[in-house]
Order: structure tokens, then sequence, then C-alpha cells
């Protein structure tokens, strides 16, 4: 989700840690100052607060929190035993750094983690400076979607719509808003049942997920006195209207109302998500089996033989080639059992295009092989979108932002010092997120499912400099909001689809790995879409109308859209043209490696996370889905690799057994035969030596050596049939 205010917060930001850095520097600070009148205890006091401060800022981004590097070669050589594991992961965010974890807790198996990027920095661990980083390519990957006339209009020309991703360990999970929201009981019923998707109903990814939290100590955001006041307000708006308040906690599932208690991945003030619960731990990085590799850069994948078009018997991946910034050439590393793809959802499929894995007659025309025709490749790119409604507040009530003067500022020296100096409290650590779950048709209603997703309730205060240019929107919009914010406060609500039905693409501009890959979004190409939205703009034209909001003076905003304006004013038709405009991306990009049953003829991996056609290669990330989950899409991505990281595991049992029971077989077998000999030697001189046994106690005798035969068959299989490894057991 986007946040507000971002370019005033950098500079705040920037201020602040001018001052950290000054005091850092303090000796040298009071030189620069002049001479500071002190008899020693002053001072020394002074410099122990800033020794304080740089120590606790230090030790939220300590590197050694972390599993040791793979230290790759200085030039690339060919397959040996030390760039040869057992397990590689590609991409160390949310989904990936699960898988690589849960595979290293077999002792027995290497494990290497191949991420884009690098740690995370300070803003990424303090949450609330998290959006510092959202334009900065260092920690994100900016890509944009091709422009498209029926979306995204609002952007600053040349630019389309946003679909960026975060490049360092933990990934997006790693800047996000930190929600976290599983889905709804709805949305995996209809993975199982209508999609014929097994191992994916909803008490299946409920296992998934208690796993998932007891891992990650889920908190709740500390919110201050003015953002509650906005929560009330709010529930007493949408209660005028009939919307109730929701009954189940939403960590339990999404289910109709509105909530202001919503579960996050924070722990005790910082920033708790997937990497840093599951790599940086101290189990992790004592693993001598789990190694992780920062600033790789996956070019392909690699192949046991070259392979054929349309032909895709035979093919297993060995192996991904990749390239260091600091070094020369193409480096490669190599897996014994398998390869894990979870680079998200543009990155994932962007590498199987590289790949030659994808649709022919798309890569042929770049001059890519075709290594294996799979069409569905790329395709049913979707997200939830976000559509942003701005009130304005005409009259003097609870929710003004002059109500909360006095409050201290979370940007400003105290407040950081508190929160560096007590445990991550105070001002700094406190956030907000109000989300409802609406049926657009009747508000009111909990038939059916939610199809709207109402959040970022956000006030932005009188003088602030909005949000436009956050957004990436025109010089005039970003304009005119300013003016407008001159005047008077504003909450800005978004709208979000639940069940977006439009459909986009990724695909590849060029063979180079480092050109960005062509995205075509098509938001709001579906008339449902469209329809859904137009509903959302009338449900906060109603909320205008409640008691509650008109005690704010709540009003409408409409920023000057030329194209839009000379239609009727309020008119289906200008909102729908305002829609072509505002409608932008939520960052929650799902679909691209399609999960699907083996008749679909769309589908990229089966029910298991397994790439059709080509053995020893999953795809595990938010690219599975086959269909959006009903709110933030982190959670149901963490999911997806415990589930991942649980069916790998399943299946290497189920190999090695099937492994060592041939090897079982042979070797009873020689047994077998070996007493068959010594009994018939044995059975010969007793021949000789008494030959007056009759043909009657010799035919007794092979009865019973069969039966001891038998016997010792039964034996072997019942111990065949008991696990050969306590450890690779995945309690279910």
């Amino acid at each position: 989700m986007h946040s507000p205010n971002v370019r005033s917060m950098c500079r705040r930001v920037a201020a602040l840690l001018q001052l950290c850095c000054l005091a850092a520097q303090w000796p040298t600070s009071v030189a620069t100052w002049g001479e500071l009148r002190s008899n020693g205890i002053g001072q020394s006091l002074m410099e122990s607060v800033a020794s304080a401060l740089n120590a606790s800022a230090w030790k939220l981004t300590n590197s050694s929190d972390w599993p040791p590097q793979y230290v790759a070669p200085a030039t690339p050589e060919p397959e040996n035993e030390r760039n040869t594991f057992d397990y590689i992961v590609v991409g160390g965010g949310s989904a990936g750094s699960i898988v690589a974890s849960r595979l290293s807790e077999q002792p027995s198996v290497r494990v290497l983690l191949l991420e884009a990027g690098g740690l995370p920095p300070l803003e990424s661990e303090i949450y609330g400076l998290s959006g510092t980083l959202h334009h900065d390519a260092r920690y994100m990957w900016l890509d944009e979607a091709e422009p498209n006339s029926n979306c995204c209009q609002a952007m600053q020309p040349p630019h389309g719509c946003c679909w960026w991703h975060g490049q360092m360990l933990g990934g997006t999970g790693a800047l996000n808003g930190n929600i976290f929201v599983p889905g709804s009981a709805e949305n995996f019923a209809g993975w199982r049942w209508r999609l014929g998707l097994k191992g994916w109903d909803w008490l299946q990814v409920q296992r998934a997920y208690r796993r998932l939290q007891s891992q990650l100590q889920l908190g709740y955001f500390p919110v201050d006195s003015l953002n509650l006041r906005v929560s009330a307000l709010i529930y007493a708006a949408s209660a005028e209207l009939g919307v109730p308040r929701m009954r189940q906690p939403l960590v339990a599932g999404s289910s109709f109302g509105y909530t202001h208690h919503v579960p996050a991945t924070i722990q005790k003030g910082r920033r708790a998500n997937s990497a840093r619960k599951y790599l940086a731990t101290p189990e992790a990085r004592q693993r001598p089996n789990l190694r992780v590799l920062h600033g790789a850069q996956a070019e392909r994948l690699l192949f046991n033989s070259p392979g054929r078009a349309g032909k895709g018997a035979g093919i297993r991946t060995r192996g991904v080639a990749y390239t260091l910034p600091d070094r020369n050439g193409s480096f490669g590393v190599w897996a014994r059992r398998g390869l894990i793809l979870s680079a998200g959802a543009i990155n994932s499929a962007k590498l199987l295009l590289l790949s030659g894995i994808g649709p022919a007659e798309k890569l042929t025309p770049l001059g890519i092989g075709t290594r294996l025709h799979l069409p569905g490749v790329g395709e049913n790119l979707h997200d939830h979108g976000m559509l942003p409604l701005f009130l304005r507040l005409t009259r003097h009530c609870a929710v003004n932002s002059s109500s909360s003067a006095g409050g201290r500022g979370a940007y400003e020296p105290a407040s950081v010092a508190e929160y560096l100096l007590q445990d991550q409290r105070g001002p700094l650590a406190n956030s907000f997120s109000l989300m409802g779950f609406l049926n657009s048709s009747a508000p009111h209603s909990r038939s059916g499912q939610p199809d709207l997703h109402v959040v970022a309730h956000t006030l932005l205060p009188r003088g602030s400099v909005g949000s436009f240019g956050y957004l990436g929107f025109r010089a005039e919009l970003v304009a005119a909001q300013r003016a407008a914010l001159q005047q008077s406060d504003m909450l800005q609500v978004m709208g979000s689809l639940l069940l977006p039905r439009s459909r986009g693409s990724v695909g590849l501009r060029s063979k180079d790995p480092r050109e960005k890959p062509v995205i075509r979004n098509n938001y709001g190409d579906h008339p449902e879409d469209r329809a859904t939205l137009l509903r959302y703009v009338r449900y906060v034209q109603q909320l205008t109308t409640t008691r509650a909001f008109q005690r704010c003076g709540m009003q409408l905003w409409l920023p000057p859209l030329p194209e839009c304006d000379v239609l009727p004013p309020d008119s289906d038709a200008y909102w729908l043209c305002h829609i072509r405009y505002m409608f932008v991306g939520a960052w929650h990009a799902v679909g691209t490696c399609r999960m699907a049953a083996a008749s679909h003829p769309r589908g990229v991996v089966d029910e298991r996370l397994r790439v059709r056609g080509v053995q020893g290669l999953r795809v595990v990330d938010a690219s599975v889905m086959p269909e959006i989950t009903a709110g933030n899409t982190n959670a149901p991505t963490m999911m997806i690799g415990e589930q991942g990281a649980r069916m790998i595991r399943e299946d290497q049992l189920e190999e090695d057994q099937l492994r060592v029971k041939p090897l079982k077989e042979k070797q009873m077998k020689n047994l077998l035969e070996e007493d068959l000999l010594n009994e018939d030697q044995l059975m010969e001189k007793q021949l000789a030596e008494d030959q007056s046994k009759d043909n009657n106690q010799l035919q007794e005798d092979q009865m019973k050596d069969q039966s001891k035969e038998h016997t010792d068959q039964l034996e072997f299989q019942a111990e065949d049939n008991q696990p050969t490894d306590q450890n690779n057991e995945i309690p279910v």
C-alpha cells in the first residue's frame, strides 16, 4: 500500500539522520560549534548519549544476525563440490526466506539462497521510515507498466502504473505496510473445489498459517489518539449505513465489516518480516548447511540437455547462471535435488522466459530458444489496484489535525531518541490501519463474499504536501492537491477490488536479463471491475450524508481532470472517466506462474508447485496464486512459502524411500541366495550320511525352507516401510 506525505517525511528524516550523525561525531561537532564550557561531567554525559544512540541504531541493522555469506569464486568455474548444493532458492523475499530456512532445518541438506539485493537498511527495520525506500532503486525494483489509455492516466508522462517490488532480503515484506491478512475461507474453498487444487483448502492452509504465525509472533500497531478518533469517526458513519464492525479477529480470515485491529508483522516496535524471523535467528545463522549470496542477479536456469522446442520430456534443471555487481562474467551454481524460484510475480516469470520456458511465439522473435512451450508463463497478472478518494474537512471537529497540536512528532529528535533508547517505543513506533470488507452492491449485507476493500483512512494535515507527488502523478495534479491542503485537512480513502476480473501479463523486451520486463496491467479493463469501483464511489458519497461525517463538514474534493470535467457532474460517465485517471496499483502482483489442475491449458505449476514438464523445478511465491486473495497479499505469500517447503520435504522423503528400497531389496536378495546355498550344502551332506530318509521327509524340509524365505521377505517389507531418516518427517 502507498503512504502519503513521503517526500516531506524524507526531508524530516534527512534532518534527523543528520542530527544522529552529529551526535555520533560529538567531539568533532563540538569543535565545529566552538568551545563547550563544561567541567567534563556534562560533556561526558553528552558523549555517552551519542554513543548509545549510535549503538542502538547499529544494533537494529547488525549484519552478524544473518546467515553466513556464500563466497563466490573470483572467476567463473565449472561445476564442483564447492558450488554444488542440494537446493538453490532464487529470491530471498517473503516466501523464499521461509523456503530456504525450512529446507536447511535438515542437517544433511545443503541450501543456497540467491538474493539480488542486500541486507535490509535501517529504514526497513524502523517501519515508520519505510516509505523513504519506495523510490530508491538500491532497495526496490522500480518496474512500470506500459502506458495504457484505460488506467493510470494521472501518471506523469511517459510513466505507466507502478509495479514496484522489494530488492533485499525480505523482499517487498521488508518495506511494505506490515499488514497481515490471511485471505478468506471462500478464497481457498474456490482454489480447492472450483479450480481442483488438492491440498489448498482452508483447513490445510490454516495449518500452514499456524506454523507461520508461530514463527512470526505477530503484533498490533500502537495507535496515537488522533487516529483512534479517526477510527471512531469511520465506525460511527458506517454504522449509520448499517455496515457493522468485523465480528471475528482479522487474523482468522477476512470477513464483512470494519476493523482497526489489524495484525501486523511487527514485534516490539520493529519490523518482523519473514526474512528476519526465519533467517536472522540464532538457529538459522549457526547452520553450516545454509549459505546466502547477496547481489546475485539470476540470468537464466541451467538444464541437463539443450532440449528442443515443444519437447519437454527429460528436461531437468541443474542450476542457475548469475552475475555479481563487482565481477565480470557469468557464474554458475548447481543443485542436486532441485531449484526453487521465489523471485516474485514479476521476476519469477521473467526468469522462466529468459530460460526458454514460456510461449514459443513470444520467445522466438527475441532470439530465445524454446526449451519448453508453456503458454501460461507470464499470463494471469493481476492486482487489487487502488482508487483514492479525498474528503475535505470543512468544519472543526475531533479529527482535525489541529486537535492534535502539542503532541510530539514522530521525526522529532526526542521521538528518535525515545525509539532508539527505550526499546523502540514512542511516536516513531506508532502506525495505523483501518479497513473495511464490504459487499459493494449492498454494504449492509453479509451475503456472499466481500468484493470491496476500503483501506488507508489517512488524514492529510492542512499545509502538508499531499500524496500525489509520491504516487507519481502529473505536476498540475500535485500542485492542485497542495493548494487544496492549504485550505483544510483531507481524509484520504482508498478502495480496492477484492475480486478483480481484469488480467495483464509480464513479458520480455529482449533476451538481455538486465532489461526491464514488459508489463501490461489492464487495470479496470473488465466491465465488472469498473462497476464495482463505481459502487465504491457511491458508497463514499453516502458516507458524506451521515451525521458523523456532517459534523466534520466532509465534502468530496475532485482533482482537476479536463477530459472528465466536461462531462455531466457526478454522472456515471464522469466517474468512469475519473477511474481511468486515478485507479492505480496496490503492489499486490500475483498470478504469472499460475497453479492449476492438469486439465487447465494455461497452468504453469501443479498443485505441489512443480513446473509442468520440468523435473527439479518449482515456483514458490505469489506468482502461483490462481486468483488473488481477499486483502493484502503478503500473508498468503508467506503461507505459500510454508506450504511449498513442506511439500518439498515430503517429496524428498518419498524419493529417499524409493531410492533406498531397491538397494535394500538387492542386499536382501543376495543374503537370501547365500542362505539357500548353505542350506543346500547341508542338505547334501545329510543325504550322504543317511540315505534312508524318504522323499516325504525331504519335501517337508524344502517346504520349511520356502516358509523361512517368505518370512524373511515379510520382515524385510515391514522394515522397509519404516522411515529411513526421522529428521525428514514433517509434522502435519
